[in-house]
């Protein structure tokens, strides 16, 4: 993927994208700005930091790359450390990369048979498995976090990029022939996120139940709340109209569905409902970015280690009591399907015609109808939703669903492939330096390790126009920094 450098219209979240309604003539949705200023959920704007734990290695037909550990750093100052799903797509550190939390079916992980096997890795492996514990698996007398990291790393390439690597350490090798062997019998399930509530937005009528919101956490206890103006004119309760109490406690049972229950009679108003967790984010969580003003988005990461993160999710829910028809829109990505799957709902009374992307759908009350907008691979989109009474949303992003292809700078939908915005350390490039692996830096979980850097290893710095950046997992590309609205710099 490349890497975000600024903030993008719209982001996704982990399950849904953002949402929002019209009833009438009274209230519509504000487009692109009201997805701007819609909640996050979960694990969001964790920055991906200039040190890794990492080996030079070769891979085939690539050249020598740095292999091993990615730290993100959340707003709150939690880390996570990750590695590379993605091979031939770099890392834009020059503005500092904001990766969020995200479902396996919005990743190339989706499409991947072999993604119980990384499950697999990132479990019995470095630094989920302390070192020693680790050394004494594949019978050496010791292990580095270095040799560590680059043997995993390199493990994790076999299955999710199918690459082919040759380590310069023995024991490195070692590892990662042990984790590619027949020990791995592989993880099916996909771990839970870490909090998600979805759809971001919905409506309905006063004087029934207005939802469903659907929660999911990995975490041992949710605090709920309800905020707004109009907070005292809705109760929280669950599908079958039973009170939910303040505090939902673990283990969370999948997909959990929540509904604000507005007496009849009730003045036109709207609420948030607020989930807040705090919780260690399960190892084989996908990392993604957004997309920047520049049209980069960074590689996908998997996730090896977390912190204890404080995370929180928020949706809004609006209610109106005339006649009419109600709209909502939501969002989510769909690699199986090679696109966008956008959902109309709505509410009201009376059909509703919409416009999504061009296509045309017809929505009875009562009553959702699903759009799929095709994207072309690492591709921009930008899907426009338009109905009745003003209603306008806007869903952008890039579709990112497949290793080994070129990313495009191209608008959306579908868009014409461009060519890489990037170079790969170890491939020949006209004025290229060849950069050097940054400082190792301390695992979250591990007790800490230990900083190397006595040797010529120096850390690369975000924001450093025409700069050395580090690529993600894969290697450590050049870039010349670009403008907000120039082309791309070879």
């Amino acid at each position: 993927m490349f890497k975000r450098q600024g903030r993008s219209l719209s982001r996704i979240t982990t399950v849904m994208l953002t949402t929002s309604l019209a009833l009438g003539g009274g209230l519509f949705a504000a487009g692109a700005a009201a997805a701007a200023d819609t909640p996050a959920s979960g694990v969001t704007k964790a920055v991906i930091q200039s040190s890794m734990v990492s080996e030079k290695v070769d891979v085939a037909g690539k050249g020598t790359v740095d292999a091993g550990l990615f730290t993100l750093k959340t707003s709150d100052g939690g880390l996570l450390q990750t590695y590379c799903i993605d091979f031939d797509n770099p890392v834009y550190l020059d503005s500092g990369a904001q990766y969020h939390e995200a479902d396996w079916a919005a990743s190339s992980l989706g499409a991947n048979a072999k993604a119980p096997m990384i499950r697999w890795i990132l479990d019995n492996s470095y630094p989920h498995v302390n070192l020693t514990a680790l050394a004494a698996a594949i019978k050496v007398d010791s292990l580095t976090a270095e040799d560590a990291a680059a043997g995993t790393q390199a493990a994790i390439w076999k299955f999710s990029d199918n690459k082919s690597v040759t380590l310069h350490k023995t024991n490195a090798t070692k590892l990662r022939d042990y984790l590619v062997s027949d020990s791995n019998k592989g993880i099916a399930a996909e771990p839970k996120p870490s909090l998600t509530l979805s759809p971001d937005s919905v409506s309905g009528k006063s004087g029934g139940k207005i939802g469903p919101f659907t929660l999911n956490s990995s975490a041992a206890e949710v605090k709920l709340s309800i905020g707004g103006p109009a907070a005292d004119k809705a109760k929280l309760v669950d599908k079958d109209g039973k009170p939910v109490g303040a505090t939902l406690t673990g283990p969370i049972a999948k997909d959990t569905q929540l509904f604000l229950d507005v007496p009849g009679g009730t003045p036109d108003g709207a609420v948030t409902l607020n989930a807040n967790a705090s919780t260690v984010v399960p190892s084989g969580r996908v990392f993604m970015t957004d997309v920047d003003d520049d049209g980069n988005h960074s590689q996908t990461m998997i996730l090896a280690s977390s912190d204890k993160l404080s995370v929180n999710a928020a949706a809004k829910a609006t209610w109106k009591q005339g006649k009419g028809a109600l709209v909502d829109s939501s969002a989510k990505v769909e690699c199986a399907k090679n696109g966008v799957t956008v959902s109309v709902t709505n509410s009201g009374d009376e059909a509703a015609t919409v416009t999504v992307d061009k296509q045309q759908v017809t929505v009875q009350p009562g009553k959702t109808e699903s759009v799929l907008v095709k994207v072309a691979e690492k591709a921009k989109y930008d899907i426009k939703v338009s109905g009745p009474n003003g209603y306008t949303k806007e869903f952008t992003g890039v579709l990112d669903c497949k290793v080994g292809v070129t990313p495009s700078s191209a608008p959306s939908t579908p868009a014409a492939t461009g060519s890489a915005t990037a170079t790969p350390s170890g491939t020949p490039s006209t004025g290229a330096a060849h950069p050097a692996p940054s400082t190792t830096s301390a695992a979250p979980g591990t007790g800490g390790l230990a900083q190397t850097g006595a040797n010529s290893n120096t850390p690369l710095l975000a924001g450093i126009a025409g700069a050395l950046v580090v690529a993600g997992g894969a290697a450590v590309f050049f870039l010349r920094r670009r403008g907000r609205h120039g082309g791309n710099a070879a």
